[in-house]
């Protein structure tokens, strides 16, 4: 097993292995982005059930702050739209890098003469 690999297999290999990485990171953005976008909702679910008159604060880095339910619901439904946008879009992502990381692999396994795997059905 002391062969070394052809140029041409070394630089297949090496894009498989960064489109990889590159998959299991958008896949990591996208699950912390989801997960921020279900506890926005929640917290928006929440303020919807306040009264007009109820206390409400917002976070401000460090800090609370004292708002409206009307201020702190117009906050949260900006800030739901945009994480809504950026799961889309991470969702986009994350098809086009698999496929890329699956016709990678299969160029590999034909540099390398291994069959590929069953076609599902």
């Amino acid at each position: 097993m002391g062969e070394e690999l052809p140029p041409r297999v070394r630089q297949q290999l090496a894009r498989v292995q960064q489109t990889r990485d590159s998959l299991q990171y958008v896949t990591a953005l996208l699950v912390q982005v989801k997960q921020q976008f279900a506890e926005t909702n929640n917290a928006l679910e929440q303020v919807k059930g306040l009264t007009a008159k109820s206390v409400v604060y917002q976070a401000a880095g460090p800090l609370l702050f004292k708002t409206t339910k009307a201020s702190a619901k117009k906050a949260l439904e900006e800030q739901n739209e945009a994480l809504e946008v950026r799961v889309k879009s991470l969702e986009k992502q994350e098809a086009q890098l698999r496929k890329q990381f699956e016709t990678l692999q299969e160029t590999l396994r034909g540099m390398l003469g291994q069959p590929g795997p069953a076609p599902a059905g």
